[in-house]
């Protein structure tokens, strides 16, 4: 249970949750998950473009059941699907994070989700799609990758992450993030980049 209030001591977040898990031999794992919500919301709330929830308070509940893939298969992954009340409407939510396993070195981490929600101040539908490549060129060279959409923000996001253990204890990053709209036409245009350094030592005495 959590249960969280402003200054004044008014409530303003609670939430309870309940859980049945169930364990395989084969290392898969089904999760059963019921939550009740409280929610108050001191000024509107935009969720969407054009669809702005009024001030006011708010009680919801949902079930949600994903299924596990055990990690000693190539291809793995969870399951999810989760079916509630949501603010004064209703929301469905289907998702998928996954991993697949190339070759020791490398590896997919696939993931999609989509929500359709539906309340008085309209309906509309979500979709989150992402992937991570992990690359490991040696025990102490790594390189990573993240693309992912955002139907919710029309955003396209790019994330490079390459380290370098060069000693034990001691780093080098190079981490390029760029942001694109995905609203206009054409390709999607460029609104953020940026490139950073990290160097770390570590000294023993």
């Amino acid at each position: 249970m959590e249960y969280i209030t402003d200054g004044a001591g008014r409530l303003e977040t609670r939430e309870g949750q309940a859980k049945f898990t169930l364990d395989f031999e084969s290392s898969d794992q089904m999760v059963v998950e019921y939550s009740r919500n409280y929610e108050f919301l001191p000024e509107p709330f935009e969720i969407e473009s054009g669809v702005v929830i009024p001030v006011g308070a708010y009680n919801f509940q949902d079930v949600r059941a994903s299924f596990q893939m055990g990690p000693q298969r190539k291809v793995s992954g969870r399951f999810s699907l989760r079916r509630g009340s949501f603010y004064d409407g209703e929301r469905t939510e289907a998702s998928y994070t996954g991993r697949a396993e190339i070759s020791p070195r490398l590896n997919f981490e696939p993931r999609l989700s989509w929500n359709w929600v539906d309340i008085p101040q309209g309906r509309f539908t979500t979709k989150l799609l992402s992937t991570r490549v992990n690359f490991s060129l040696s025990p102490r060279v790594f390189v990573g990758a993240l693309v992912q959409y955002s139907s919710s923000s029309d955003s396209l996001a790019t994330n490079v992450r390459f380290r370098w253990e060069y000693d034990a204890g001691s780093d080098l990053f190079l981490v390029y993030t760029d942001g694109r709209g995905t609203d206009g036409p054409g390709f999607p245009l460029l609104q953020n980049r940026s490139l950073v350094v990290k160097f770390t030592r570590l000294f023993r005495f």
